[in-house]
């Protein structure tokens, strides 16, 4: 199967109540255009989730490493604003993001200023 798009939403002084996407098996791409991109991931879940943000940075062949953090059960994380060097996949403006588990787990992309 293929990775799931999600929308971006855009943050602004006149607030946001942010729509989430449930976590996929498959992971979810999203367009990092002008590197504004923040990723709010929200565990509902009994365990604790890994979520991996693929590196899209090569250089001399080698790859940089991807981006692993923990997000415990019961709570949530900001991560980003997200380098496009860093994690845009070659030739895209996407940024691909996978789960260890996805039971209790909603993502939302949020564009900030």
């Amino acid at each position: 199967m293929a990775r799931v798009s999600i929308a971006r939403q855009q943050v602004s002084d006149a607030g946001l109540v942010p729509a989430y996407s449930p976590a996929v098996a498959d992971g979810h791409a999203v367009e990092n255009a002008g590197g504004k991109l923040v990723m709010y991931i929200r565990n509902a879940g009994a365990e604790d989730v890994t979520v991996t943000i693929r590196s899209g940075y090569t250089v001399g062949g080698l790859k940089l490493q991807d981006r692993v953090l923990t997000v415990p059960a019961g709570s949530a994380v900001f991560v980003g604003p997200l380098d496009p060097t860093v994690y845009n996949q070659p030739g895209t403006s996407q940024v691909w993001i996978d789960y260890s588990a996805t039971d209790g787990v909603d993502v939302a992309a949020l564009l900030v200023p």
